[in-house]
């Protein structure tokens, strides 16, 4: 009964920490059946009924695996900065040091100097100064 105890209590607390490492706490009450079956299943097993225990760990499970995602919702993306990232070429994930270099790539091309028009140059300046201050 020692060894089946202990698989339980492994299996559902791995279960539970691999997917709550670095969550919000309204993602875990998200998921509240299952951690209301896992200490249900634990009371069970503490109690000495393994078989009833199993099968509410074996619940939890699967209550765990069929509630939402721990992953917080994708963040709304502003227009004028997913117009900023279209015109500079760079993704959401971009990073200011790639910010940065796509916009010196594109205003070699772009500036008025090197035969290009002041209204891209003016976009593509206006477009990194804005992801950059979102950025930080």
């Amino acid at each position: 009964m020692t060894p089946a105890l202990l698989a339980v209590i492994l299996i559902f607390g791995a279960l539970l920490l691999g997917r709550i490492a670095g969550a919000r706490r309204g993602a875990l009450m998200r998921r509240w059946p299952s951690l209301v079956l896992g200490l249900g299943a634990g009371v069970v097993l503490m109690r000495g009924q393994l078989w009833f225990a199993l099968g509410l760990a074996l619940a939890a499970a699967v209550a765990w695996l069929l509630t939402p995602q721990m992953r917080a919702a994708p963040a709304r993306v502003d227009p004028a900065e997913a117009e900023a990232r279209r015109i500079l070429g760079v993704g959401l994930s971009a990073s200011a040091a790639e910010i940065r270099a796509a916009y010196r790539a594109k205003i070699a091309v772009a500036h008025p100097d090197r035969g290009g028009a002041h209204a891209d140059a003016a976009s593509l300046t206006a477009a990194r100064d804005r992801l950059l201050k979102s950025a930080a």
